[in-house]
């Protein structure tokens, strides 16, 4: 009798333990974007499951292309950035293995930029500029069966600038792999 309570109860906690880890995401994830902006991001997932905060480290201007009109004149090759971003993360209707999530955030970026000759004197030449923004994201991310710890995504957004250069706007996205522990 004493074995059978024993049993009983150690399966009971098993079954207890494991509806308490059912589905949920992983504490951090970390991976690679090509896109723009395209490199390294590192996320931090929040207890509740539902928010989370990314910071993305890599080139700006690839993705549309290096030469880009800005202010009077030309941006001509790729430069960096940074971004952090809050995110809102839910899985999906059709499938649970299929999460949404969207959010925003501060943007830094920095490219050489080429004035035009005609513009009011200024020196023919690059120079590197600097701009700070916002930024907002929305995307898709699928978690295989198969590889539980890995996840592609695809997203896309758009970057508006608030200095030096208030209302440049520039469409962002890309696709990646994470891998979540």
């Amino acid at each position: 009798m004493k074995s059978l309570i024993i049993r009983i109860t150690l399966s009971f906690v098993l079954l207890l333990s494991s509806q308490l880890t059912y589905g949920q995401l992983k504490d951090w994830a970390a991976g690679f974007r090509i896109g723009e902006p395209g490199g390294f991001m590192a996320r931090k997932y929040s207890e509740n499951g539902v928010n989370a905060i990314e910071v993305n480290i890599g080139t700006y201007g690839g993705l549309w292309g290096t030469d880009r009109t800005y202010q009077d004149g030309t941006f001509r090759n790729i430069g960096y950035s940074v971004n952090v971003l809050y995110l809102w993360h839910h899985p999906t209707l059709v499938n649970a293995d299929l999460h949404t999530y969207y959010g925003f955030g501060p943007q830094i970026n920095s490219r050489d930029w080429y004035p035009n000759k005609t513009s009011n004197n200024q020196a023919d030449g690059r120079n590197r500029v600097s701009g700070m923004g916002a930024t907002a994201i929305g995307g898709l991310e699928y978690f295989p069966i198969d590889a539980p710890n890995l996840s592609f995504f695809s997203e896309i957004g758009f970057y508006a600038e608030i200095f030096p250069n208030p209302f440049f706007m520039n469409l962002q996205g890309g696709i990646g792999v994470r891998v979540n522990f």
